[in-house]
């Protein structure tokens, strides 16, 4: 323990009062009151009697270079050339053409489109291409099929779109995306190739029925039918062979007999695309029904000979159904006008086995990229991009009687439709453009894999032998085209899948 040292002043005080005479006491006082005793302050720490210096921000995060899709640069000094291959002709080719000169001439990234029409079917195209592709020289653009597009991307000949749509540069918004009819954009995918993006979507159809409503009214009926059963005997009851009269003009386009199989509540792939269903109870019914129809004279096949032979039948009065695209309906029109008795007339979905839940064949080409430079690629996306903008892609469905492709163009495109004078005299026609929209809830697609198209061959075949010339057996033709189909199938299928 530290000792406390005395003071010499203190002591000395000490001595003297002791030897002073004592003194009389000092009355007692009362001791004071006690003092509340402050808190001592709060001890600094050291080296804290200071403020301390403002904490120092952070440096803003550097943004990271671009890559990928966004590290492309395109500019009006060094032009970027791509071709692009189609098939139409007509108002749609007119419009593609214009369009094309426009967007040449206007867009800010220096793009050059070249157009190439390719005379003949999408089949001749389908086979250019193949050529082309063989050769090393493919268009940049090209009108594809997704089952067609999928037979491309087996070989990487054809590339993913999905870079190109979610880049933050060059792609399109959360609701530029959300404006497109989402089954529409579905329809380019392949679960064959999950994620990926084969084709952009321009042009869709739907399979549909169109019906002489006067040659109905005749027949005491005043609406299309709406069950297969109503369609079935409505056929029938018009058919009148010995004056060339039938139900049902059908031509062997094998989208005709998937929406048969669709309304009957089948499908033509299963889900996974892993195997054809179209051998299924659905199946059945479908080719059983038109073995019918075709075995009791009320319907004539329109052979592929006899060019637009179902418009003309149609308008002659020859036929009161015929099953056909959407599409049709300014051919249809004009068919009818220039016939000798116009009547009124319309398309409606196809009937449907339970209209409660109705399924619909709705298809179309898109346009595929194919591989290229990342220059060549973003300009085809670009162009793509721009054709489909809400105003253009409204003009478009109106040039070419596809739908448009974009909910916010769709009233256009039907205003469009009902004010064009080619419908002054069908309004029930103008407005089964408008109603067309109302069938995208309820589409399906057939098959978008790789060697489809030789399964429609098969398909055809089997609708050919079974159901127009009453050979063999149904439910056996039908399986043995899915057992031949499930061949091609695997074969082209992508590795591992």
């Amino acid at each position: 323990m530290t000792r406390k040292l005395i003071p010499l002043m203190a002591v000395m005080a000490m001595l003297m009062a002791a030897c002073a005479a004592p003194a009389a006491p000092a009355p007692t006082q009362a001791p004071a009151a006690p003092v509340a005793t402050e808190a001592p302050a709060p001890t600094q720490a050291p080296g804290t009697t200071e403020a301390a210096p403002a904490p120092t921000e952070a440096p803003a995060p550097t943004e990271a270079p671009a890559s990928g899709v966004d590290a492309i640069v395109l500019s009006k000094d060094n032009p970027t050339e791509i071709l692009f291959w189609h098939r139409y002709s007509g108002g749609a080719q007119q419009f593609v053409e214009q369009f094309v000169e426009k967007f040449n001439a206007e867009n800010e990234f220096g793009i050059k489109v070249t157009i190439e029409k390719i005379d003949g079917s999408y089949a001749d195209l389908y086979s250019k291409i193949n050529a082309a592709i063989q050769g090393g020289t493919p268009p940049n653009i090209a009108q594809a099929y997704q089952n067609q597009a999928s037979f491309y991307r087996l070989d990487g000949n054809v590339i993913d779109l999905a870079p190109f749509i979610t880049s933050k540069k060059y792609g399109l918004t959360q609701e530029e995306i959300d404006d497109y009819f989402a089954f529409f954009l579905e329809s380019d995918k392949n679960p064959q190739f999950p994620g990926e993006v084969l084709g952009w979507p321009t042009s869709r159809s739907a399979a549909v029925l169109y019906v002489n409503l006067d040659w109905l009214k005749e027949l005491g009926v005043e609406e299309p039918p709406k069950t297969l059963a109503e369609f079935e005997e409505l056929a029938c009851k018009a058919s009148d062979p010995a004056n060339e009269r039938y139900g049902l003009a059908w031509q062997n386009d094998i989208s005709n007999f998937a929406a048969l199989v669709f309304a009957n509540g089948g499908r033509v792939l299963s889900e996974d695309a892993k195997s054809y269903t179209f051998n299924s109870e659905a199946g059945v019914e479908s080719l059983s029904l038109l073995k019918r129809l075709f075995e009791n004279k009320c319907a004539v096949e329109i052979a592929s000979a006899e060019r637009f032979g179902e418009q003309t039948r149609f308008a002659a009065q020859k036929v009161l159904f015929v099953m056909a695209s959407s599409t049709g309906l300014p051919f249809y029109a004009d068919a009818v006008a220039k016939s000798e008795k116009p009547f009124r007339w319309t398309y409606v979905m196809f009937p449907q086995k339970d209209p409660a839940k109705p399924v619909v064949d709705i298809y179309g080409a898109s346009w595929s990229v194919f591989k290229s430079t990342p220059e060549k690629e973003l300009a085809s996306w670009l162009f793509l991009k721009a054709f489909t903008e809400p105003e253009n892609i409204a003009q478009w469905a109106v040039a070419s009687g596809y739908m448009a492709v974009r909910k916010s163009a769709a009233p256009k495109a039907i205003e469009a439709v009902k004010s064009n004078e080619r419908y002054k005299n069908f309004p029930e026609a103008a407005e089964a453009y408008a109603r067309l929209y109302d069938m995208v809830a309820f589409g399906a697609v057939e098959a978008p894999v790789a060697g489809y198209d030789p399964v429609r061959k098969l398909m055809s075949d089997v609708v050919s032998a079974v159901a127009i010339k009453g050979e063999g057996d149904v439910k056996a033709a039908l399986d043995k085209a899915v057992e031949d189909a499930n061949a091609i199938l695997k074969e082209n299928a992508p590795g591992g899948y």
